[in-house]
Parts: C-alpha cells; sequence; structure tokens
C-alpha cells in the first residue's frame, strides 16, 4: 500500500489532512510527523511515496528535510505547504516546475486531487528532488537565515543567506558571484544547511534573480559546448559519397 507523510508542527494540519485523506484509505495510507527530524526517521523505517511538508517547524525544518530527501532519498516526490504572502511570490514559486506548492489556509480538494494524481502517475526513475536555484529562491522568499554548503564530486562551495538576502558565497577559488555561477552548473548536488548565517559583511551586490538567470545562461552555454565536443565528425568516405 502506497504511503503519504504529512509533516507539520501544527496538529490541526496535522489532523484534518489525515482525517479528510482517510476517506481514500483504499488508495493509500497517510502517515504524520510534527518535524523533519520525526520525517526522516519514518523514510528511513517506511515505504514512503509522497512527502507534503511545512516549512517553518522546530528542530529540524522544512528546509533541513528537503535537503535531506534531496541526498538521500531523490525518487521521493516532495509538495510543500507555505504562506504565499502575495500573488509575486506565487508567481515565482509556479515558475519551478519540480515542486508542487500549496497556500495555507489549504484547498483540501485541489490538494486531494494532486495527491491522486502524483501517485497515480505511473512516473519511474524521474528525479523529484528541488534543484539548486529553486532552493535559493526559497530560501529568499521565506526570509530564512542559514549557511549552505554545496557538495558535488571532488567540489564544494559555500552560500550565506542573512534573511533572506544572499550575501557571500564561496567555491574553491572562486568568491561571490563566479562562485555561484560556477554552482549553478553542477549536477547532482547535495545540500547540507546550517541554521546560521557565519558571515555578516554583504558582499554580493546582485539581486538574487539576476544571478540565478546570469549562471544558468552560463551552464546552458557550458553544456552546449560540451555537446558540440562530443559529436563524433563524420568519416571522409562517407560525406564524399553525397
Amino acid at each position: 500500500m502506497r504511503k503519504v507523510l504529512i509533516v507539520d508542527d501544527d496538529s490541526v494540519t496535522r489532523g484534518l489532512l489525515s482525517r479528510v485523506l482517510k476517506t481514500h484509505s483504499e488508495e493509500f495510507l497517510v502517515t504524520t510527523a510534527a518535524d523533519g527530524k520525526e520525517a526522516t526517521a519514518i523514510i528511513r523505517e517506511q515505504n514512503i511515496n509522497l512527502v507534503i511538508t511545512d516549512l517553518q517547524m522546530p528542530v529540524m525544518d522544512g528546509f533541513e528535510l528537503l535537503a535531506h530527501i534531496s541526498e538521500h532519498h531523490p525518487e521521493i516526490p516532495v509538495f510543500i505547504m507555505t504562506a504565499f504572502g502575495d500573488s509575486e511570490v506565487k508567481k515565482r514559486l509556479d515558475t519551478f516546475g519540480s515542486i508542487k506548492y500549496f497556500e495555507k489556509p489549504l484547498n483540501i480538494d485541489i490538494i486531494t486531487e494532486c495527491i491522486l494524481d502524483e501517485l497515480n502517475s505511473g512516473a519511474e526513475g524521474t528525479l523529484k528532488g528541488i534543484s539548486l536555484s529553486s532552493f535559493l529562491q526559497l530560501i529568499e522568499m521565506e526570509k530564512k537565515t542559514c549557511t549552505l554548503r554545496i557538495k558535488t564530486k571532488n567540489q564544494s562551495g559555500m552560500l550565506y543567506f542573512l534573511k533572506g538576502e544572499l550575501i557571500s558565497a564561496s567555491s574553491d577559488n572562486l568568491e561571490n558571484d563566479a562562485a555561484i555561477y560556477e554552482m549553478l552548473c553542477w549536477d547532482k548536488i547535495v545540500i547540507e544547511i546550517e541554521n546560521l548565517c557565519k558571515k555578516t559583511k554583504k558582499e554580493i551586490k546582485q539581486p538574487l534573480m539576476n544571478l540565478l538567470m546570469e549562471g544558468l545562461s552560463l551552464k546552458d552555454e557550458r553544456e552546449h559546448r560540451n555537446k558540440e565536443k562530443k559529436t563524433p565528425l563524420k568519416p571522409l568516405k562517407s560525406l564524399s559519397n553525397k
């Protein structure tokens, strides 16, 4: 039987979703957790098919849970419950694509429909994890203070957020803008998060969205160049026969 894990420190939200979703008990079971730490234990012990999580929680928050799932269980899709705040924030969230977001107070009919669609989609082998660019935008919108360590293969980098503002970055011999561009080009990343900012000086002047757009553009260019290098040349004999 498929299982849906609901993670929220608000017992009212957990109870409401559990009661409503019990009407679909023939299709999936519901289990709950009060914070990210409890959720990771459940994921470790049970076969979870979908996680629905709040972001602001004690002990281990939704950001840390997202990072954990992205590293250890990238096959598990994640829905996020949050307060959008305004229409502009909602528009930006809608562009993420890889993760569904639901505004509190929840529309039960919509979230139920999305759960059923996700569980019945039959998609296999698809990476459901959040991208680095989406994760950074989420931190900005939630005005979170934290330090991120981004790792891939033999490389690593640091990103420093103070109340949702990216103030500094470093990676190997690169600093700030250049370091961000480099990290956005990495594939198969691991995100580690610490809930404090280890820097106080603002070293990055550009808005995060500008940095992300430039970094992703550079990534596309790099991938295009690599693809051209790997394209084999046709043998001269084949060309002469045309």
